[in-house]
């Protein structure tokens, strides 16, 4: 049996029973993503992807944080470049992808386009993560190494069969769904630090709508596109992937959301800065250092996040997402990165680009990286203080994760931020009781009704 019978076996067959971690991690990742897609359709980007398919067509599917309606592979390419684009959506590190920001648009847009109620969503999104899961765990950490943007790779497949689930496609067409979306897997590493990057996840999300629409239609594809000679894993596969039969035995087994959960981002940046500007404020909090107190920073991250830590010199918003000396000197002046450190004239501030050339980055080589992308060895930081002292720690794991998860308060906080300066006060006020308790909620359509509603109507 080919790995895609395999795998449209489990997505037709698994019964909706999922436990309540699985439920209540599915709904905060759906609610936290909604709310970076609201906050990310007022950006430039997100706005330009929108004028480029404004003319495609008509649809039930919402273009959020616009009242327009779209056919829903085109409203799922805006919401999806809209979630991405701020970079404060939520990793997932079993897969290596941005999964909510590809997994909610296209769910999202398919769910109004059948009317699926909240529940409906909150279950294909659990079955779409853990395809997310078990595909990059066959090809990861080589994969990503090797410069594939794997939210839009492996993200778009695992997407599509999510997209089957919700539309209830029988086996034959759910098969066919995740095999064209093989053929539809693009994206790389090179546009990290350009619009392009969260067009490749809105792209990424549209093209998993397309291949669950053309398999719901009948066409049928290579039922070995994983595992042919001129397959996924040996086009993609980067030096050294892992293949598939240990990754076949951790379907399910547990459940990826339920051993891992999310990687939620308090920080609007690049999730590979995490652990270190994490470990810069527990430093803070037991030694009560400022900016000015501070010589010298060391750290070590791993090989793939030096890679995409690419701009020691940011020139404007996007390379300053992917840049750590940026990062490293907004924790030291004011122990965050918020959403409006991003701008053309905040990149520019002179207090923070003094404190740029304290910060040094050393990676491991790839080949001392865990080759599975379930092992993550810790970040480390040593940080040398102006009076002679030397502090180090280091992190495995970033605040939000389920090892040091956020507070209800912080979740909440965050939706707040990214929702209250784009959506209208009544929208707002009617929207977070259905975010908090997205299982009960009737229709989504109604849902992505108020998340339209902006201030600017």
């Amino acid at each position: 049996m080919s790995i895609l019978n395999t795998l449209a076996d489990w997505v037709v067959s698994r019964n909706k029973v999922w436990s309540e971690d699985a439920l209540a991690r599915a709904e905060h990742a759906i609610a936290d993503t909604l709310a970076c897609i609201i906050a990310g359709s007022a950006d430039p980007v997100s706005t330009k992807v929108a004028a480029a398919v404004a003319d495609l067509g008509t649809g039930p599917a919402s273009v959020i944080g616009t009242a327009r309606k779209t056919a829903a592979p085109w409203a799922a390419m805006v919401n999806g470049t809209a979630a991405h684009v701020l970079e404060i959506d939520d990793n997932f590190y079993p897969a290596l992808t941005h999964a909510s920001a590809i997994l909610v648009p296209a769910l999202l847009a398919v769910a109004e386009e059948i009317d699926a109620s909240g529940a409906d969503m909150v279950d294909a999104y659990i079955v779409g993560l853990e395809l997310h899961a078990l595909l990059g765990r066959g090809v990861n950490r080589s994969h990503y190494f090797a410069g594939w943007h794997p939210t839009a790779t492996v993200g778009c497949i695992g997407t599509a069969a999510a997209c089957a689930r919700l539309m209830g496609l029988d086996h034959a067409a759910t098969l066919a769904t995740m095999s064209l979306a093989v053929s539809m897997a693009s994206g790389n590493k090179a546009q990290f630090g350009t619009e392009a990057k969260s067009f490749q996840c809105g792209m990424g999300a549209s093209n998993a709508v397309v291949a669950a629409r053309l398999g719901a239609a009948g066409v049928t594809a290579n039922p070995q596109a994983l595992e042919d000679p001129q397959g996924f894993l040996a086009l993609y596969g980067g030096p050294a992937p892992r293949g598939w039969d240990d990754a076949l035995t951790k379907l399910d087994n547990p459940l990826a959301i339920e051993a891992f959960g999310l990687a939620p981002k308090q920080h609007a940046c690049c999730g590979s800065a995490h652990n270190t500007l994490d470990n810069i404020l527990d430093l803070q909090r037991a030694h009560g250092f400022t900016a000015h107190d501070v010589a010298a920073i060391d750290v070590t991250v791993g090989a793939s996040n030096k890679k995409n830590l690419r701009y020691d010199d940011p020139q404007d918003e996007f390379q300053a997402r992917f840049s750590l000396h940026y990062n490293v000197a907004l924790i030291l002046l004011q122990g965050r990165c918020t959403l409006a450190d991003f701008t053309p004239e905040a990149v520019q501030r002179e207090d923070v680009r003094a404190l740029m050339g304290l910060t040094t980055m050393h990676a491991r080589a790839f080949e001392d990286e865990p080759k599975d992308p379930d092992d993550r060895p810790p970040h480390l930081l040593q940080l040398t203080l102006k009076d002679g002292r030397v502090l180090r720690t280091e992190r495995v794991f970033a605040h939000g994760l389920i090892q040091d998860p956020f507070t209800d308060a912080e979740r909440l906080q965050k939706i707040e931020q990214c929702c209250a300066p784009v959506l209208q006060a009544d929208a707002y006020a009617r929207l977070l009781p259905q975010l908090q308790n997205l299982r009960a909620v009737a229709s989504v359509r109604a849902l992505a009704a108020l998340c339209a509603r902006t201030a600017k109507d």
